[in-house]
């Protein structure tokens, strides 16, 4: 495998490696030797590169909230109403939750670590604030595509979606009850979708309506010519 030319490859390198090795080990027994040598670099490097081991921790979390964005933006449908498109992101967000399930558990590792400890309790924090900034944009982004308002804060719509995976991807890798997961998942979805249809629904009559106007006006004009 060559080796990367840049500092940012060999960075972006480094943390692949590292969460490869929290995922397949557990927080516990990743020690930064391990990710070290999964990365082919020496601990002095990885040191350079990300500092003490709570920074390290906190590249993981930024890059893990950065790809869950990646995955929801690329699976937002195009030409739905906002109900399908939460739908559909939700539904493609849980797909990559039933692939890659040791992901989501060294998320709870994460948080459960940075509670333990006061000095690294910063990053449980930055952990659900994070997720909850990309949620909150996305959300915003679709309501602004629809040229609806969100019934209700679009952060406190946020914190509820975050809350209610947070509950199911839980018992998901308890469990590993895919079907039942499915199921509880459209309850979610149906959920949200009570939330927003009542402006989503008003938004539609409301274009119709404006719509029906400008043809009477435009038959009209045409029979007075």
């Amino acid at each position: 495998m060559p080796r990367p030319n840049t500092a940012r490859e060999r960075r972006a390198d480094i943390l692949a490696a590292a969460i490869r090795v929290l995922a397949r080990e557990g927080l516990s027994e990743a020690t930064t030797r391990k990710i070290a040598a999964e990365a082919s670099v020496n601990q002095a490097m990885l040191g350079y590169y990300f500092g003490s081991k709570d920074d390290l921790l906190f590249a993981v979390l930024q890059e893990m909230i950065r790809a869950t964005e990646q995955i929801v933006r690329s699976a937002l449908p195009v030409g739905v109403d906002l109900a399908e498109a939460i739908a559909g992101s939700l539904t493609a967000f849980w797909e990559h939750v039933e692939a890659e399930p040791e992901l989501e558990i060294l998320q709870y590792e994460l948080t459960l670590y940075a509670l333990r400890r006061p000095e690294s309790a910063w990053l449980a924090r930055q952990q659900y604030d994070g997720y909850a900034a990309v949620v909150e944009t996305l959300i915003a982004e679709a309501f602004a595509v629809a040229g609806v308002e969100c019934p209700v804060p679009s952060s406190s719509l946020a914190r509820f979606l975050i809350a209610g995976l947070d509950g199911l991807m839980l018992q998901f890798i308890s469990d590993r009850d895919t079907t039942r997961a499915r199921r509880d998942l459209e309850l979610l979805i149906a959920a949200v979708g009570a939330l927003v249809q009542t402006s989503t629904y008003g938004a539609r009559a409301e274009r119709e309506a404006r719509s029906a106007g400008r043809s009477v006006r435009s038959a009209s004009d045409a029979k007075g010519r």
